[in-house]
């Protein structure tokens, strides 16, 4: 072991999973771990995982011993025990995995022999951390601006508080048993409701009070710092929208751009003040609300753990902030590190640097969930309920907000200076007050109404910087709009960003004119790296986004490539397990020495993990975008998800090889509470069909039953348009197990279906049998004859690797999205679980 972190004494490592997918809580986690646990193996260390979640990627790393099982104390003590841990990382699971592990910490017992270190953070530390009122005081004491906190537990002390201290207020769970959601009082009549909500999210029963900042500028900072306390600055965005407003559902800048720089660099002193205060050795999110008025900043929240921040961060700046915080954590210092050929030798001690704009797009489920009837309350609060987050890079802010629109997949006419005009006026100041979903659409038709910047800055308090912005965007529109043809006004609006498909629809033409047009104006795309250096040293780069100027920085990578189309970001449904399902494929085509290339614009998926791909471009997944991308690259195929059919058919008919992997269009919905869905499961190679089990499916639970099947499945292989896992369907008005299955259910209605993306990623683990990487293989005509030995005994030993079944993870539904009807928990699923019982 290397000399550099002998002092730690580290040999096991186990690193504590997030658990299922919620809000807040996407793949960030499993995309951290899975990084970082070969790194370990490379200082030779050994690496453990524990995580419940069936569409975690890390549990099938070859890099680490893991084990599926629930995330419980019990779980985790049995552990450390067994395998003789002497070491847990519990920051790369973000703010779960550090509550368990303090609760492991607290309930540990003299008998149950030495307590293994903690990596990052001191125990001491750790535990202020997930105390917020703790913190605060930490903080204050230190000298640092932070808001005073009140901690209550019975209800008549919360009365004599209310008289104490005005309105509007803050209060949030004190050791939530979820993630912490603060809340905001601004009735009186309002605060028995919203007190006793928030005491039953706390372990302890317990409430914090603090003065509301309703209305103050949100700020964020990334950053980093060793063990010798060297300290580096990421990054840094700010939202657009004021505090009051959910950071995750604000639309979120990086870099800041309506800051001082003398105010940036006091938010920079304090970060580093507070990494000192934890001696944390790794990487750390701090939350600042600022009064542009005033001048005041307050601490609003430390995170000195992986979030979605931090990934943010990363693919905004190119800097690799989760390799880093891990050597940073096992003790080497940032002057020490060695990273990747891929990134310049001093990059780990360098603070990145931005030459483009990145804007961060919150997705919102309220459509989804109206076509299905279940109305939702859509007026956006500090309680999240977006469920997905998408990013566009350009050089400006306009051409980075016109691609994220892009990429967040909203139709392009409803974005058109058109598309707001049947909203009143009294409707429209109720919504700039009240904002909602389409926020930055209700801004634009505002200018367009002619509402005064200044006006809108005090309604909003949003700052003025963005509506002279969004003026500049729509007199870009409008002036677009009325130069049908025009060549100048073609190029203006392509280097804002516009996609072929809008000016299309501006010049009521297809866009493929558009790019036909485009391409005999030499009106051509470059593609700019994403480096932390901004270029100013030689890098290997492999992050690329487009704009319009003269470099183009980007050249076929090679010739026998293959492109993947990443799934976008993450909606209500089996978003989680489509990642985890596209990241297999990278996974697969790099083990059969594909050269490959991923198109993706969600910071949280692990599609965009820097080892698993030659490249990726950052960039919405539009026909228009994905068209010039082929264009550089001109890959032998491109593998898209089953669902994308208008995709598909736009790249079939561009004469593309497109490989499908098999997906419903929509998500199926789940059997109501007197059913059962049965399946029969079973491989299709493009020639052959095998039977695997069948499955029973209840409400909130899937279990693989224990018989074989006995007769021959009788489908014809036509009716399976690609090789995939599909499953015959048939349903009975009864829960009670099936006693056997004998013969095809004909008795009952059946149908065909690929299987859903999330029963692959159950039965993957289920019987320890890769399924994924299996269908790539049969695409690419690569299985081997241990493959089909495999397949070929499967049913007849009927596997599965233990009694494991799948149920719904407890997403707090009603908290979030305030649904008048209940939710179908498996057509719009945020998470799953596992449990034994």
């Amino acid at each position: 072991m290397s000399n550099t972190f002998s002092h730690k004494k580290i040999k096991k490592v186990l690193f504590i999973g997030s658990g299922p997918n919620d809000f807040g809580r996407e793949s960030e986690h499993d995309a951290a771990i899975f990084q970082v646990m070969p790194e370990l193996n490379q200082f030779g260390l050994e690496a453990y995982l524990i995580d419940e979640n069936p569409y975690s990627l890390s549990l099938e790393s070859l890099a680490a011993q893991v084990f599926w099982q629930p995330l419980t104390t019990k779980n985790i003590k049995n552990i450390i025990h067994q395998e003789d841990i002497d070491t847990v990382i519990p920051l790369f699971g973000g703010d779960r995995a550090l509550r368990i592990w303090t609760q492991v910490v607290q309930d540990w017992q003299k008998g149950d022999g030495p307590l293994p270190q903690t990596l990052g953070l001191s125990i001491e530390m750790m535990l202020k951390t997930v105390n917020v009122a703790a913190m605060t005081d930490y903080l204050a004491e230190a000298g640092l601006p932070v808001i005073t906190n009140h901690v209550v537990h019975a209800r008549d002390e919360a009365n004599d508080l209310l008289r104490q201290v005005r309105l509007p207020l803050m209060i949030r769970a004190l050791h939530p048993i979820v993630q912490n959601t603060r809340r905001i009082v601004e009735r009186v009549d309002d605060f028995d409701e919203i007190f006793n909500q928030v005491k039953t999210q706390s372990l302890t029963q317990e409430v914090v009070f603090s003065r509301a900042i309703n209305g103050l500028k949100e700020v964020s900072l990334q950053v980093m710092r060793d063990r010798r306390g060297n300290k580096l600055r990421v990054g840094a965005s700010e939202d657009m929208d004021p505090i009051g407003i959910h950071t995750i559902d604000s639309l979120s800048i990086s870099p800041v751009l309506t800051l001082q720089d003398q105010v940036l660099q006091k938010l920079r002193k304090y970060a580093f003040d507070i990494a000192d205060l934890l001696q944390l050795e790794g990487t750390m999110h701090v939350q600042f609300a600022v009064d542009d008025d005033s001048g005041e900043i307050f601490i609003i929240k430390v995170s000195p753990y992986i979030d979605q921040m931090a990934m943010r961060t990363t693919l905004a700046t190119g800097y690799p902030t989760i390799l880093v915080a891990i050597n940073l954590a096992i003790g080497v210092p940032l002057d020490e590190i060695r990273l990747p050929h891929y990134f310049h030798t001093k990059t780990a001690i360098m603070e990145p640097m931005m030459d483009h704009v990145v804007v961060k797009l919150p997705v919102f489920p309220f459509g989804e969930l109206a076509e299905s009837g279940v109305q939702v309350n859509r007026q956006l609060s500090s309680i999240q309920k977006s469920v997905g987050t998408v990013l566009g890079f350009g050089r400006t802010f306009i051409e980075a907000l016109e691609k994220a629109i892009r990429s967040a997949h909203f139709n392009n006419a409803s974005f058109s200076p058109t598309f707001m005009q049947g909203i009143s006026d009294d409707e429209l100041i109720q919504q700039l007050i009240h904002p909602q979903d389409n926020r930055v659409l209700l801004l634009i038709e505002a200018i367009k109404r002619g509402y005064e910047v200044d006006e809108l800055a005090e309604l909003t308090h949003i700052d003025e910087f963005y509506f002279y912005q969004l003026q500049r965007l729509l007199r870009l529109e409008e002036s677009v709009e009325a130069a049908v043809d025009n060549i100048g006004a073609l190029k203006n609006a392509k280097e804002h960003g516009l996609s072929d498909g809008l000016i299309a629809r501006f010049w009521h033409t297809s866009f493929e004119i558009i790019r036909t047009l485009a391409q005999e104006n030499q009106i051509d795309v470059t593609y700019k790296a994403v480096e932390p250096s901004a270029g100013e040293f030689p890098e290997h780069a492999h992050q690329y986004y487009a704009t319009y100027e003269e470099e183009n920085e980007s050249t076929q990578v090679a010739t026998d490539s293959i492109l993947v189309i990443g799934n976008g970001a993450f909606r209500m449904g089996d978003s989680a397990a489509s990642g985890y399902l596209m990241t297999t494929v990278l996974s697969e085509l790099r083990r059969l020495q594909y050269h490959t290339v991923i198109m993706n614009n969600n910071p949280h998926d692990a599609t965009l993990m820097p080892h698993l791909a030659d490249k990726q471009y950052l960039e919405p997944l539009e026909i228009s975008d994905i068209m010039k991308v082929v264009e550089v690259e001109q890959p032998k195929a491109i593998i898209v998800s089953g669902n994308r059919r208008k995709l598909i058919q736009a790249l079939r008919d561009l004469e593309q090889n497109v490989l499908i992997m098999p997906k419903q269009k929509h998500v199926p919905s789940g059997p109501t509470t007197e059913q059962s869905e049965f399946a029969l499961n079973f491989f299709f190679d493009g020639h052959d069909i095998y039977p695997l089990n069948i499955t029973q499916h209840t409400v909130g639970k899937l279990r693989i039953l224990k018989q074989k099947i006995t007769a021959p499945i009788g489908i014809d292989p036509e009716q399976c348009p690609s090789p995939g896992v599909y499953q015959i369907i048939w349903y009975i008005n009864d829960t009670k197990p099936m006693v056997s299955v004998n013969t095809q259910p004909i008795d009952h209605d059946t149908w065909l279906r690929p299987m859903p993306f999330g029963q692959v990623a159950f039965l993957n683990k289920a019987m320890q049998v890769q399924w994924i990487r299996l269908t790539v293989r049969a695409m690419l005509n690569r299985l081997t004859e241990e493959d089909y030995q495999l397949l070929s005994e499967l049913n007849t030993k009927c596997q599965t690797q233990t009694q494991i079944k799948m149920i719904d993870a407890h997403v707090d539904y009603s908290l979030h999205l305030q649904s008048q009807n209940d939710i179908d928990s498996t057509r719009f699923e945020m998470g799953v679980s596992i449990t034994d019982e």
